[in-house]
């Protein structure tokens, strides 16, 4: 069975094998046409040379150019030292004869063959049959280059269909020979090509597939090819406009003679394609004899010269070389037998043979000029009638090209001189209706011969032309607003030349209009490019009674809808402002605030100075915007403090001081903003540092120079300040040390400032406390300075009073008011201005919370241990520093925290509890019997708060704590909360079973004793899923 099964597999293998590449022999790599395009990089002055051969070849083939084409050189290249020599005595003649011929030098690299032989320098570059193909790539390529730099264009046949994407960007012409005509893939390739393309007719002498070959090339394709890089591709064309017919002859014999041409051009017209063609002199026009060439090019010079097919001759092609005949290519390969210069595939004439047929085409176009030229004014009103006989026919599909013609031919008068008579006018005006028809056609060869007549006639007459302008002018701008670019692109290109040369004032309340006023956003755009044209060309005198309009035009321009009439627009005003400075201040006057802005003029109107913030963000748009600073809020000085000040930390403000006097603001420039998320320290005078600080709590060491609160909390008092001071260092507390210090402080109640606490204990107040706090009304005293914004969680560019942002000492928030008389309310102030004893308590409070610390710490990291929650990653993660909000009581997960895009108040900060002890300081005594049980609870509440406010300042990790440390600090303090509430309630349950309160107060504290006892794993897991989800 295996083996049976073996066999099958060998069978299948064998059977794919003869399926692909039967008849393939080798498979070698080729060089990709980037890698050697960049070996052989195209020059500057080659370049130039390509470009001008194109321009004029193209100019040629569409009749704008009264030349003639003339491809001339070796049939083949084969060696490409005698390539050079050649072109050294071409480029020569080229400059003596280049106003009469545009020589293009032939320089054929691959060979059609009917059967078989030498496929050309490509294919095989050492002429021996090893199809060095990588090798003949860089010979032609490098040939083509040293052509070119000589000043000589060149022009190739297109045989294979890869080989332009190599040679492609180093000709001006190009050939699509007898045989592939009626390729497909050669018509694609056609319609593709940057060049101007000729489609020789069939070998048998068939011109209807070269006609067929130009409107295929003409269409757009869809192909495979390859890319500069080597890969394969799907190519897309726009077609090639610039292609024409090669009449080289063929089975039936030569078809270079007059009425071969004239019906050659009848067919072309009838089949809608470019009528002008293009005689090869050998070949079938030859019948491949070399002597016979001469003959045929002497022909063609008298077709030009007195004929009327001469006028439809673009160009000839011409096999030279500097021997005449051919010979064949030695068998053992041994170039040193051929003869230097001498052609190795067709029999090519010598170049003295050359010289003589080139001159006597040269006195061929010099008089085809004269027969096209006015001799006097009764002679162009002869010739201008027969044209206008054509003129005056109904455009359709059968008369259209007639009409092209006419109007080809008046552009010969024009080029020839009839504008020079006194009667050029008035002899044209009854031809200016037909010439406005042709414009608005829907042919854009049609309308494009008739624009550029205008061109022409406006060139020629340059002043004078303003009797025609009136009648042409307005018609040529209706095709700036038609739907197809190309017919656009023409009218403004037409107009532009006109207003060049002959100036057109007078024309200016029309662009103008048209600019300001016309629906179509195309037209506007236009117009805005033609008033440009008249604000740059039109003199100062001939401009100035329309200046009025042009400005009104400008401003209207710069708010246009249409970005590009507002581009055009600034354009026009930088020209403007430098021809007419005497008028810029009263231009200026007259603009609006928005044209003033996009034309980036200061707009002084309101005569107010400029504000600091507008100048800064004038100044940020003058810098790149690297390198911008962010606008950030300056910091400001702390009410009742001076610059320089050593006034008491901690100690009471005194009576009559200035607390309540406004503090001006010194708002430095803006300057570069600190780390996003980092820390920020606040210092004693109310500023903050820009860099990242650990937290560092009151050192047992500074015990000398510290006092303990009524809570036992250690705060730095003013001696200890001094002496940081004096040791040169700037005293610093965090905000978390600094809010810690304010819970626990002495009430100060002597100061009638308007500080956080009385805005927040004013019974009078009905707005919301924090609303009022944050507004932009806030009283003038309650300074706003910057929040740490690594420890609050509000952006770093909020803010909020001074007396948070500065030492809360200077104005400590008072201690928990509980329902006592207003007796007692007086003890209290009256108590506030001696120092604080630490209470006999404290020590035992502080090891409770330690230890509820620690076991809230354990449990937190039981939990993470059995289930660990996914976090999302964030920004904040990565800054130094603590991330979660140490005046938070329940900030959701240390690495999920986010800055919020505003001042909002926070659950259980240290705002909130004041407010709360507030609420509680003015609810009426219900009864004497519960004013005890009611002051016993507020003392559990002090303690709580200061158990609370210790764990707090106990369970920080350092500022460059891990994530994992800072999340467990987190836990660690709301389970050290759980515990803190579960001993309250269960004090508050004993208590009141003792009093013997009622059953259901007792059962409400027995289920909150119960519901705090409980773990905080539920509550724990509820805030890190929230914690995700924000």
């Amino acid at each position: 069975m295996s083996c049976s099964n073996s066999e099958n597999h060998h069978r299948y293998v064998h059977a794919l094998n003869e399926l692909d590449d039967v008849n393939i022999k080798r498979i070698r790599p080729l060089i990709p046409p980037q890698i050697l395009m960049e070996d052989l990089p195209l020059t500057e002055s080659a370049a130039a040379t390509i470009v001008k051969g194109r321009q004029a070849a193209e100019a040629i083939v569409q009749g704008k150019d009264d030349r003639l084409l003339v491809i001339v050189g070796p049939c083949s290249i084969h060696n490409t030292t005698a390539a050079l020599e050649y072109a050294d005595n071409l480029s020569a003649y080229a400059e003596t004869a280049g106003d009469d011929l545009c020589i293009i030098m032939r320089v054929y690299f691959e060979k059609p063959r009917t059967t078989v032989g030498w496929k050309g320098l490509i294919n095989d570059p050492d002429l021996n049959g090893n199809y060095a193909i990588n090798k003949g790539l860089r010979k032609a390529r490098t040939l083509l280059l040293d052509i070119s730099e000589k000043g000589l264009p060149a022009g190739c046949e297109l045989l294979d269909t890869i080989s332009p994407q190599y040679i492609g960007d180093l000709i001006s012409w190009g050939a699509i020979g007898a045989r592939t005509t009626e390729s497909q893939v050669h018509r694609e390739l056609s319609s593709g090509m940057s060049v101007p393309i000729g489609f020789k007719n069939g070998t048998d002498g068939n011109v209807k597939i070269a006609v067929d070959a130009i409107k295929s090339a003409e269409s757009s394709h869809c192909f495979l090819s390859v890319t500069k890089q080597g890969l394969s591709a799907i190519v897309e064309t726009q077609g090639n406009k610039h292609c024409h017919i090669i009449l080289r002859g063929g089975g039936d014999g030569p078809n270079y003679e007059e009425k071969y041409v004239s019906s050659y051009v009848a067919q072309l017209q009838k089949s809608g394609v470019n009528p002008r063609l293009m005689i090869d002199c050998s070949h079938g026009n030859s019948s491949k004899d070399f002597r016979k060439q001469p003959i045929v090019s002497d022909n063609i010079a008298h077709q030009l010269s007195a004929t009327e097919t001469g006028k439809y001759i673009a160009g000839v092609m011409i096999e030279s070389n500097l021997v005449e005949g051919n010979q064949s290519i030695p068998k053992d390969s041994d170039l040193s037998k051929l003869v230097y210069g001498k052609s190795v595939t067709d029999a090519c004439v010598n170049w003295e043979d050359t010289v003589k047929m080139l001159d006597n085409l040269r006195e061929g176009v010099r008089n085809r000029r004269r027969r096209a030229a006015c001799e006097s004014a009764a002679d162009f009103e002869a010739k201008f009638r027969v044209l206008l006989t054509k003129l005056d026919a109904v455009e359709n599909e059968e008369t259209w090209q007639q009409i092209d013609d006419a109007l080809k031919g008046l552009v010969s008068l024009v080029k020839a001189g009839a504008t020079k008579f006194e009667t050029f006018v008035p002899t044209m005006k009854p031809a200016v209706k037909f010439i406005n028809s042709a414009i608005l056609s829907e042919r854009t060869r049609l309308s494009g011969t008739a624009l550029m007549l205008v061109e022409e006639i406006s060139k020629m007459m340059e002043t004078r032309f303003t009797p025609l302008s009136d009648l042409i002018f307005p018609t040529a701008m209706k095709t700036c607003g038609r739907a197809n670019k190309v017919f656009v692109t023409r009218g403004i290109k037409c107009l532009t030349t006109v207003i060049t040369y002959s100036h057109l004032p007078e024309q200016t309340p029309r662009v103008c209009d048209a600019a300001m006023t016309d629906v179509n956003k195309t037209v506007r755009s236009s117009a805005a490019k033609l008033l440009m044209s008249i604000v740059s060309c039109c003199t100062v005198p001939e401009l100035t009674q329309h200046l009025a309009l042009v400005e009104k035009a400008i401003a209207a321009g710069v708010v246009d809808a249409n970005p590009d009439a507002r581009t055009t627009a600034r354009q026009s005003y930088e020209i403007y402002i430098k021809r007419f400075s005497d008028r810029v201040e009263a231009f200026h006057a007259g603009l609006s605030s928005i044209a003033k802005k996009y034309l980036k003029i200061e707009d002084t109107s309101s005569g107010r100075p400029q504000s600091r913030f507008a100048a800064f963000r004038q100044q940020q748009q003058r810098q790149p915007l690297r390198d911008r600073p962010t606008a950030q809020r300056p910091n400001v000085k702390p009410s009742g403090a001076a610059s320089g000040s050593n006034s008491s930390i901690g100690a009471p403000q005194q009576p009559g001081s200035s607390a309540t006097a406004p503090t001006a603001i010194n708002r430095p420039k803006p300057v570069r903003p600190m780390a996003r998320h980092g820390p920020v320290a606040v210092r004693r005078d109310g500023t903050s540092a820009p860099v990242p600080l650990t937290i560092a709590e009151p050192s047992p060491t500074l015990s000398a120079t510290a006092a303990t609160t009524a809570v036992g909390i250690p705060v730095l008092l003013a001696n200890g300040a001094d002496s940081a001071k004096d040791a040169g260092q700037e005293p610093i507390l965090t905000p978390v040390a600094a809010a810690t210090a304010a819970a626990s402080a002495p009430p100060t109640m002597t100061s009638r400032s308007s500080s956080v606490e009385q805005l927040i204990m004013s019974p009078r107040s009905s707005k919301p406390t924090l609303t009022r706090l944050l507004a932009d009304d806030a009283p003038a005293a309650t300074d706003k300075a910057p929040v740490d914004s690594a420890h609050a969680s509000v952006s770093p560019s909020s803010t909020v009073p001074a007396s948070r942002g500065a030492s809360p000492l200077d104005t400590a928030p008072p201690a928990a008011v509980n329902d006592k008389t207003a007796s007692a309310e007086e003890e209290t102030v009256a108590a506030s201005s001696k120092p604080a004893t630490p209470p006999e308590n404290a020590a035992p409070a502080i090891a409770a919370g330690e230890k509820a610390y620690e076991s809230a710490d354990d449990h937190a990291l039981s939990q993470e241990n059995k289930k660990e929650v996914p976090r999302k990653s964030s920004r904040t993660q990565r800054t130094p520093g603590l991330t979660f909000s140490s005046l938070s009581g329940s900030t959701p997960g240390a690495r999920n925290s986010r800055v919020q895009p505003m001042a909002r108040p926070q659950s259980r900060n240290l705002v909130s509890t004041r407010m709360e002890e507030a609420l509680r300081a003015q609810r009426p005594v219900q009864s004497a019997s519960a004013s005890a049980s009611d002051a016993e609870d507020a003392k559990d509440q002090e303690d709580k708060q200061t158990r609370r406010m210790t764990l707090r300042s106990a369970a920080r990790p350092p500022a460059g704590a891990p994530g994992y440390l800072r999340a467990t600090a987190s836990s660690a303090k709301r389970g050290s909360e759980t515990v803190a509430a579960s001993a309250s309630a269960a004090s508050r349950l004993s208590k009141r079973r003792k009093n013997g309160s009622d059953s259901h107060v007792l059962q409400q504290d027995a289920g909150a004793a119960d519901s705090a006892a409980k773990p905080a794993k539920g509550a724990t897991t509820t805030r890190r899923r929230s914690a995700i989800k924000r």
